[in-house]
This record gives C-alpha cells, sequence and structure tokens, in this order.
C-alpha cells in the first residue's frame, strides 16, 4: 500500500458521520435517501437518488462482471444474514430504482430483473449449502462441491475469462464459507420469500 499511494492514514474521527438509514444527505447538488440494507454484510447501507432513479447498494445487489451477465450473491463471512439481505432486497426494490451502482463492476441498468436474479441465486446458493451440508461431513469436499456448482452455473452464461475475473471478485471459496457458516450456525431453514 505504502508503495503505491503512501501513507494510509485514518479518516479523522471528526469528520466522520455515523449512518443508520433513514438520513436524507445532500451531495454533488442531489438529495440522497440513506437505507440500512444488511444481509451481505450486518454495516451495510446504499443510497438512492429519487430525480436521477440512481441507487449505490454496494454488494447487497450481488456481484456481476458483465453488463447482464451473471448475478452472483456475494456470502462470505462473517455475518450473511439471508431474511435480512431479503428485507435490503425490498427496500431497493421499493425504491425502484433505474440504474444500481454496485461494488464490483459499476452499473447495472436492468435494475428490476437484476434484483429478482439476485434473489433466485441467493435461494438457490442456500439450497445448494443446505444439501451439500446435508451430504457429506468432508469439509474439503463440501467447498469443492459448492465451488464446481457455483463455476457451473456462471459458466452457462459467461466466458472463461469472465468466470476467472468472477472467481477473483466474489471468491467461490470464501462464498462457501460464509453461506456455509449461516445454514451451520441455524440460518433459516426455508427459502428467502417464506421468512
Amino acid at each position: 500500500m505504502e508503495r503505491l499511494w503512501g501513507d494510509v492514514l485514518p479518516v479523522p474521527a471528526e469528520a466522520l458521520i455515523a449512518l443508520k438509514g433513514g438520513e436524507r444527505l445532500q451531495a454533488g447538488g442531489r438529495t440522497w435517501e440513506v437505507a440500512y440494507t444488511p444481509g451481505h454484510a450486518s454495516h451495510h447501507v446504499s443510497y438512492f437518488s429519487p430525480d436521477a432513479g440512481i441507487a449505490f447498494v454496494g454488494d447487497t445487489a450481488g456481484v456481476q462482471v458483465v453488463p447482464g451477465g451473471f448475478v452472483l450473491p456475494p456470502t462470505p463471512p462473517p455475518d450473511i444474514d439471508l431474511p435480512a439481505w431479503s428485507r435490503s432486497l425490498d427496500v431497493i426494490e421499493r425504491w425502484r430504482p433505474e440504474t444500481l451502482f454496485l461494488t464490483h463492476f459499476g452499473p447495472s441498468r436492468q435494475a428490476a430483473s437484476h434484483v429478482a436474479e439476485l434473489r433466485d441465486h441467493v435461494q438457490m446458493i442456500d439450497r445448494l449449502a443446505r444439501e451439500i451440508i446435508a451430504a457429506t461431513s468432508d469439509e474439503a469436499l463440501r467447498e469443492a462441491r459448492f465451488i464446481e456448482h457455483v463455476r457451473r452455473e456462471i459458466g452457462r452464461r459467461a466466458t472463461a475469462d469472465d468466470l476467472r475475473i468472477y472467481e477473483m471478485a466474489g471468491r467461490f471459496d470464501l462464498n462457501w464459507r460464509g453461506i456455509a457458516r449461516y445454514v451451520l450456525k441455524g440460518g433459516g431453514g426455508k427459502s428467502d420469500r417464506d421468512r
């Protein structure tokens, strides 16, 4: 870090404003609604500009390497919470944004279908993790099966190069560890829509 950017210093505490959701901010000549959007991570907030139809949603709306490509649910440890994630997606849908800005690889201009696909893929990942955990207690085998399945799903719509980018941006091994931790801790048991 130092070689690339020099000293990395903390932001002074007096310059920080902790957001909880429900705030309205003025920035860049726009009004931004703030919503607490946990699920992928307990600390997430998202921002929406009603006049521009733009929502900055971080990883709450997943990882998408190419426009219209597979929407990967990022499920790294430690605090995946699928019911909270579903409620966060409800918030984003109520905003009715035209464009979602994701942390990884920029805008998705098909917001409604993007969120719908992410919901489907979160449910798929949840079911897959439960099936794998029920089938074997061998952790290495569990992870390998998960990774193989995710690669196959993404590979149906992605080039080999794009698949490699997905693996770097949303590491499948870490995604396994997060969703497995959630399931093994007793998370859910029903699909997100049933909660």
